[in-house]
């Protein structure tokens, strides 16, 4: 057992050294604190998993004064509403961007202001989109770890086939590329009316100039004349180029039968529609820029702390090093399908190794958009998302009406979520 550690050690700490240090004043634990063990939950149920672990491993092994049980969850959210009216929450925890302020309001998250000042990490260090997306009422709440944006895959053997050397980055190479990729039993390009069509929507939505909601998130905005734009060039590419009516996945599983030339989708696809995924030379790219201005609809895993019955500055200070470390060493993160969000890892010469992650990377973090720190801002999402699964399945035609009535019912639910959560908690200042 000990030469298993012990190689098991070396093996990380390999991998890993190389890679660039980000928060160098990350405190060490002090001696009197003895060796401290944390629970640490995420959601990476997928291929993920396993990149995870072994930076968690490599920790461990690193730190034997600081020990990080990594528990992997299912149904995650139910489970942490379960932990947290139980007070068995976790120490370190895994949160969806969009979910950071319904999971403050609802007391499962704690201020973590101190643990991030004295962990050395610094807002400066990250995108200011993603970086103030942790943030809820003037209290920092999450440290991101990634970006997942929309991403462009191309089949690029159909593309060569038609004369194109490289895929489309705007609206007019776009058009031309689509339209001759579109012949016999080929699609050129091809969107469904499932997921992912709402955030493919809220991207063109930003492209055209326009957003999903007002500055403080109290009122519904996508029934602009931006989201026309955007709904109709959807339903026009979808005319031109795809076919109608598809369910989830349709796309990506005709994108994997080789008779697709291109699909949007998130850059988590990669390992599935790229490289020994598919028999063709598949491809992911940065999506290309529709309307007049570039935007990107991206989301992220950020970092929390959950909230404890009772104060332990030890183990806040281990959990600031652990924070600091997945940091540290998140190109490893990156092989799993993300992008670091640390600007310093993601500038890295390990991390430009890391294709295509590095060129999508390029293409994307400037760009991205996170919704707004709204408590169920989810759950105003949902009349969006059926309004364009409408509107892509034929069943709506009138694209104002069918967004105005999307955001008349999405102000609603808002209306509801601020008496909600205004009435059932309050962050910490």
């Amino acid at each position: 057992m000990f030469k298993r550690t012990l190689v098991l050690a070396l093996v990380c700490i390999l991998v890993l050294s190389a890679i660039p240090a980000i928060a160098q004043d990350a405190p060490e634990l002090p001696a009197d604190c003895g060796t401290v063990n944390l629970e640490y939950w995420n959601p990476f149920t997928g291929p993920d998993g396993p990149f995870m672990g072994q930076i968690v491993d490599a920790f461990n092994a690193e730190h034997p004064n600081i020990q990080v049980a990594m528990t992997t969850q299912s149904e995650y959210y139910t489970q942490l509403s379960t932990a947290a009216a139980s007070g068995t929450l976790p120490d370190v925890a895994i949160i969806h961007v969009d979910q950071i302020a319904t999971q403050v309001y609802r007391n499962v998250l704690r201020p973590i202001d101190s643990v991030v000042e004295e962990a050395g990490i610094n807002g400066e260090d990250f995108p200011e989109a993603v970086w103030n997306a942790g943030e809820v009422n003037g209290s920092r709440y999450s440290i991101p770890l990634d970006i997942h944006p929309m991403t462009m895959f191309v089949n690029a053997d159909l593309l060569a086939q038609a004369g194109f050397d490289t895929p489309p980055t705007n609206a007019e190479e776009f058009a031309a590329v689509a339209a001759a990729l579109t012949s016999g039993d080929n699609n050129g390009f091809m969107i469904t009316a499932g997921f992912p069509i709402r955030q493919i929507f809220e991207m063109l939505l930003y492209q055209f100039g326009g957003t999903s909601f007002n500055e403080d998130g109290t009122e519904a905005t996508w029934n602009s004349e931006a989201g026309v734009q955007a709904a109709q060039w959807l339903l026009d590419a979808q005319a031109a180029y795809s076919q109608p009516n598809l369910e989830v996945d349709a796309e990506l599983n005709s994108f994997k039968g080789g008779t697709v030339g291109m699909i949007w989708n998130g850059i988590w696809q990669t390992t599935n529609v790229t490289g020994e995924g598919v028999f063709f030379n598949g491809v992911a790219v940065p999506v290309p820029q529709i309307g007049t201005q570039m935007a990107v609809w991206a989301g992220s895993h950020q970092l929390t702390l959950p909230t404890q019955a009772d104060e332990d500055p030890c183990r806040d200070t281990a959990a600031g090093i652990f924070i600091s470390y997945l940091l540290d060493n998140s190109v490893t993160w990156a092989r799993a399908g993300q992008l670091p969000a640390n600007n310093v890892v993601r500038e890295s010469e390990e991390f430009a190794e890391v294709q295509p992650q590095a060129d999508i990377a390029a293409g994307s973090v400037d760009y991205v958009f996170f919704p707004p720190a709204v408590p169920g801002i989810t759950d105003a999402y949902g009349p969006l998302d059926e309004a364009m699964s409408a509107l892509l399945s034929g069943n709506a035609t009138d694209v104002q009406a069918e967004l105005d009535n999307a955001a008349e019912r999405a102000n609603q639910i808002l209306e509801q979520n601020r008496e909600t959560f205004g009435a059932e908690a309050t962050p910490a200042p």
